[in-house]
């Protein structure tokens, strides 16, 4: 799928400010664990959701408010996590990172400007939001207990803005495959 120029600039412009608000390693989750009256058991689904896709086929199949399933790995940016929130970057469970410099095959991306559009393609931000639509304020390594490579599916809606070439996953339950 291949997105307009000014898509694509703006799409690759979130990503950058979401790697770059992300890139400082932090001590804060480990800092903040779940608050005690904090019930885990409201997002984490203890079995998985039937009919999930891949985040690439979700980008191209789903529409804006629509409810999806998708298969995918925590990862996609170098710190995938947004310190403090339930909120993280995925990857389509199809595709493998490597190393920056590296050529890249058939399923295979690296983090640098080359694959800057493939990698816009197959990311996506995923909010684990409460029932208002507001983003849960704990952090999503802690109350998922996974990490980056993980694979997880998520069960939510699509919300997408054509004009800015935005497109995220607004969770109500995440299930961590063990």
């Amino acid at each position: 799928m291949l997105l307009p120029k000014a898509g694509f600039t703006a799409a690759a412009v979130i990503l950058l400010t979401i790697a770059a608000g992300c890139s400082r390693q932090s001590s804060e989750s480990a800092q903040n664990p779940v608050p005690a009256d904090f019930d885990v058991s409201r997002y984490l689904l203890s079995e998985e959701p039937a009919g999930a896709m891949g985040v690439i086929e979700a980008r191209e199949k789903t529409q804006n408010d629509e409810p999806v399933v998708l298969v995918a790995r925590i990862g996609g940016s170098k710190t995938p996590w947004i310190d403090g929130r339930a909120a993280f970057m995925v990857i389509d469970a199809g595709m493998i990172l490597v190393a920056d410099g590296t050529d890249a095959a058939e399923g295979e991306i690296c983090l640098d400007s080359c694959c800057a559009s493939l990698l816009t393609d197959c990311t996506t931000l995923v909010k684990i939001v409460d029932a208002e639509g507001k983003v849960v304020p704990v952090d999503a390594r802690q109350m998922l207990k996974a990490d980056v490579n993980d694979m997880i599916v998520i069960r939510g809606k699509i919300t997408r803005d054509e004009e800015q070439g935005t497109f995220a996953v607004l969770a109500d339950g995440v299930h961590v495959r063990r």
